[in-house]
């Protein structure tokens, strides 16, 4: 819930704020008298805040203000602030502009400045930006990057608010060779949208073919994924499985996934698709198989007992 107490009225974080960073003798703010005001903030108070800073129209002092969120980042207050509504796609995306540019001059990448500098954005605020946003959805490699942060439902929304499918193809296709399958490796659901307006019947000529036989090994691995959980789907059972603990579940599909899973170049990746696709009944239950499959003491349990059969029948593994 948003902090919704406040400071006594004439506590004017406005005033304060711009006193310390626009005439703070030692030129530069001090961090430790800047922190107490943030520490404290309620949501009002901080809208009042990014309301007066925009009003004021000061280049310096929104550069101040952006670099100190920035910098305080971490405040699980600030971030649930950031995310809230309250906090306009306008504000959020001058925000992201600012962050964007400050560590690209530190040499961080694109992907870096996502999951590690801005990792606290909500998925629903990043589709926000990527729908309706003014820069953001101009700057096709920052808005790419944005996509592989979105699960299948939010990327249906995405794309459903396409209006130029043929124009975004074609940016897509002229990423740089390195990055585009960085963006695959990143979400495979995003792959397979892409590969689904390819596959159009626009998506013809010498740049499309191109295309599809320069990424042909990720194309072969996404089909190979996607046969899989077909397979799966086809020949196990897990609905029985969904109302029981983990240890009482039937151990032959878990083994059948980990045998699967674990041939897979990709392990992680895989483990993320799946996830997306509803594979697994449960969080515990896709951490138990992401253990087994990444940890090279564990990867051999499921077969050295005995393995599971594609029909489930198995039974030399399962608890009781």
């Amino acid at each position: 819930m948003e902090n919704s107490g406040s400071h006594p009225v004439e506590y004017d974080h406005f005033q304060i704020f711009c006193s310390e960073v626009l005439t703070n003798d030692s030129g530069f703010p001090q961090i430790n008298r800047i922190k107490p005001i943030f520490e404290k903030m309620t949501i009002d108070e901080y809208m009042s805040l990014v309301d007066k800073v925009f009003e004021n129209n000061n280049y310096d002092l929104t550069t101040q203000f952006f670099y100190f969120l920035l910098l305080f980042r971490d405040m699980p207050h600030l971030q649930q602030y950031i995310n809230s509504p309250r906090f306009s796609t306008d504000h959020l995306e001058k925000f992201i502009i600012f962050v964007y540019g400050f560590c690209a001059l530190h040499e961080q990448t694109t992907g870096h400045i996502l999951d590690e500098i801005l990792y606290f954005l909500s998925s629903e605020r990043l589709l926000e930006l990527a729908v309706n946003s003014s820069y953001v959805a101009r700057d096709k490699l920052l808005l790419f990057f944005i996509l592989t942060k979105l699960d299948t439902k939010e990327l249906n929304t995405y794309f459903a608010s396409i209006k130029d499918i043929s124009s975004f193809k074609m940016h897509f296709m002229r990423l740089p060779d390195e990055i585009l399958k960085t963006m695959i490796s990143r979400n495979y659901q995003l792959f397979q949208y892409i590969m689904m307006l390819m596959m159009d019947g626009d998506s013809k000529g010498d740049m499309y073919s191109d295309f599809f036989s320069k990424y042909r090994g990720e194309i072969e691995q996404f089909s190979k994924l996607h046969d899989f959980i077909r397979k799966y789907r086809r020949e196990m059972t897990s609905e029985i499985d969904r109302s029981r603990p983990f240890n009482n579940r039937d151990m032959s599909r878990i083994s059948y996934l980990v045998n699967m899973i674990k041939d897979i170049p990709n392990p992680d990746k895989a483990i993320q698709y799946f996830n997306s696709e509803s594979v697994f009944i449960d969080e515990f239950e896709k951490n138990i198989i992401h253990a087994i499959v990444t940890n090279p003491v564990m990867k051999n349990i499921f077969h050295a007992a005995g393995g599971a059969t594609p029909t489930g029948k198995d039974t030399k593994t399962r608890h009781r």
